[in-house]
């Protein structure tokens, strides 16, 4: 049910940019079946828009939100460390973010790039990319998500692939 929607929203943003573009589709389709070939090439990674569901429902300042941020940390680097995604994925990943959080309203959106850039990407940069873990373990054991972390952070190629999730979020 979720992928349909996912399509859908990324057939009402197609046909929304072609409309603000001017020109014509001089194709013999109706409108309807361009946004749904349109909406078929669009490639959504379901596992990362789950996660950014998750963000969109913390609210900033309400009870347990660190914890559920670091869980969130951690289930972004768990899935990459488990795809393994690489530059040519970037796109994939753009399109994932702003689907996702297009479909949102106001405070979900508002409550994802407060997570992401207030608390996740810095401290998945701090444990990923400068190798200091060790002041979040804490936290993610009390998040309930601290037992299996070491072993993300030592999987090969995770570095690349978490700068892959990040380079693809919108707001940077």
């Amino acid at each position: 049910m979720k992928r349909l929607f996912f399509i859908m929203m990324a057939a009402v943003m197609v046909l929304s940019s072609m409309a603000s573009c001017g020109g014509g589709d001089k194709s013999d389709k109706t409108p309807l079946e361009s946004a749904e070939t349109q909406a078929e090439d669009v490639v959504m990674d379901e596992e990362l828009a789950e996660i950014i569901d998750e963000a969109g429902t913390i609210g900033e300042g309400t009870a347990g939100s660190s914890l559920k941020k670091a869980k969130i940390a951690h289930d972004l680097a768990a899935l990459a460390a488990e795809k393994g995604y690489t530059e040519e994925d970037i796109e994939t990943l753009k399109s994932t973010f702003a689907a996702t959080m297009n479909a949102m309203d106001e405070d979900a959106d508002s409550s994802v790039k407060s997570a992401f850039e207030n608390s996740v990407f810095p401290m998945l940069d701090s444990m990923i990319n400068e190798g200091e873990s060790d002041m979040y373990k804490g936290l993610l054991e009390d998040a309930g998500v601290g037992g299996d972390m070491d072993s993300i952070l030592n999987t090969p190629g995770l570095a690349e692939s978490y700068n892959s999730i990040k380079s693809a979020y919108p707001f940077n």
